[in-house]
């Protein structure tokens, strides 16, 4: 029974934060999409984590291997980490969208591009929190917990909803002219990958500097404002 009630609990603090930042940016959208169509690409994007810990776990171990060989310090290690990791995930869930919604006759508007990529990085996000708060049920306990869903809710929920909106923004702003997709989805996914780097490096010394604390705070909140701006960008985009 107590297995049973931490699995729901798990579930529940996991998914519906990352449930809430979804309907934030669905209901922004004027042509909702299939919910069904959402579904699947949540789902696909909750796959991708699994993905996402085996390269991390490739790019770490080739990160140590370059350390022994080149003989680079721990700070270059760990820096070349953070931006091989925030890169992987992000490449993840775009291939999220990539080989489900973008196989689909649903995209078929500029914005939707944004739209599927927040329902990946969404799908991700809820998976990611299920392991965290599942570790600290096990370490901390369920009082912990719902602090460390609170917490990613405001920040590491929104950070991938923000960086997704960057790459989906690359998809949307070339809608119309594919042939600058590759140049605006590289140079999209390039800024989503020092973004998330910037705030993985900031929230991993936070717990004991202020400092650490205020800077990844801001990068949510800044790029959570981006992200809004060129949601709205999207929407107006024409031929």
């Amino acid at each position: 029974m107590l297995i049973l009630n931490n699995l729901l609990i798990t579930i529940l603090l996991g998914v519906i934060p990352a449930l809430l930042w979804l309907w934030f940016w669905l209901k922004e959208d004027d042509n909702p999409e299939p919910p069904q169509e959402i579904f699947i690409v949540f789902i696909a994007g909750m796959f991708g984590v699994v993905v996402a810990l085996i390269l991390e776990h490739l790019i770490s171990d080739s990160n140590e291997y370059a350390r022994g060989y080149w003989g680079y310090g721990m700070q270059v290690f760990q820096i070349v980490n953070l931006i091989g990791f925030a890169f992987a995930e992000e490449i993840i869930k775009t291939c999220a969208v990539i080989l489900t919604a973008f196989k689909s006759p649903y995209v078929d508007e500029p914005v939707d591009a944004m739209i599927y990529m927040v329902a990946a990085a969404m799908g991700f996000a809820a998976m990611e929190n299920m392991f965290f708060i599942a570790d600290g049920i096990q370490t901390t306990g369920i009082n912990q917990s719902i602090l460390v869903s609170a917490f990613r809710f405001i920040n590491a929920v929104l950070i991938h909803a923000t960086t997704a909106t960057l790459i989906g923004a690359g998809f949307s702003f070339s809608f119309f002219h594919r042939k600058y997709r590759v140049k605006e989805v590289a140079f999209a996914i390039f800024a989503a990958t020092v973004l998330h780097a910037l705030y993985n490096y900031f929230i991993l010394g936070s717990e004991n500097s202020v400092f650490n604390q205020i800077g990844a705070t801001f990068i949510v909140a800044s790029g959570a404002i981006m992200a809004l701006i060129l949601f709205e960008r999207a929407r107006r985009v024409h031929i």
